[in-house]
């Protein structure tokens, strides 16, 4: 009987010992299973065909926005209305004078005159509503043709009155006339000294580098050569 108990506890042994070793086996194949999943690389999903559609609508319209036209470059320039691009400040000195005469003879007690200056500057640029821009797809060459540079202002600043001398004549008192008229003789005596000293050529010259940059701005010049020339 004792030797019948020993070999059923025995077995009972072996058994439980299998389902352990079994038990093992299938947990280190979960643990191994596992890992690899997690070492392979996520999948990236194929795009549907509606999404590569809509990608190259889009890429389409984006070309579409860099082709920069002449119309385009156009009327960007005229936007920005008269451009001033010199200054040519000045002081100059007015004087005047006014006599009456007795048959054609003056009467030296009637003079009144004065003797004054003023300060101001003279503004100069070129009218960019007038520009003109072509643009040439075989040549790959931009061209802007613009107006000449013109005085825009001649601005007195009324602060700067100076008075050097002044005298008032026997009945021949100055007029609010007498001054004004001195002042338009100032302005035009500004304008032409501004232009004899080349206030129109250095408004050119500044246009030249600032359209240039403003042009260079929407244009590509690695492409396309840009060319500004005044009429």
């Amino acid at each position: 009987m004792l030797a019948e108990k020993k070999k059923i506890k025995l077995l009972i042994g072996l058994i439980v010992l299998v389902v352990v070793l079994i038990a093992v086996l299938i947990i280190v194949h979960a643990v191994r299973a596992s890992g690899k999943a997690d070492a392979l690389p996520p999948v990236t999903p194929r795009p549907s065909a509606e999404v590569v559609v809509r990608e190259k609508e889009v890429e389409k319209i984006v070309t579409v926005e860099k082709e920069i036209t002449a119309e385009i470059v156009q009327d960007s320039l005229r936007d920005a209305g008269f451009l001033v691009t010199e200054e040519y400040y000045f002081t100059e000195v007015v004087s005047y004078s006014s006599i009456k005469k007795l048959w054609n003879i003056d009467l030296g007690i009637t003079e009144s005159s004065y003797l004054a200056s003023y300060d101001g500057v003279v503004t100069a640029g070129v009218d960019l509503t007038k520009a003109q821009v072509e643009k040439d797809e075989e040549k790959k060459l931009v061209t802007v043709t613009l107006p000449a540079a013109v005085i825009e202002n001649i601005d007195i600043d009324p602060e700067s009155f100076v008075l050097y001398s002044e005298k008032a004549g026997l009945g021949n008192r100055l007029s609010a006339a007498d001054f004004n008229n001195s002042l338009i003789e100032l302005e035009q005596t500004a304008r032409e000294k501004a232009v004899e000293r080349g206030v129109l050529e250095r408004a050119e010259k500044n246009a030249r580098t600032l359209i240039g940059g403003l042009v260079g701005s929407l244009v590509d010049t690695t492409e396309y050569r840009v060319e500004l020339k005044f009429a």
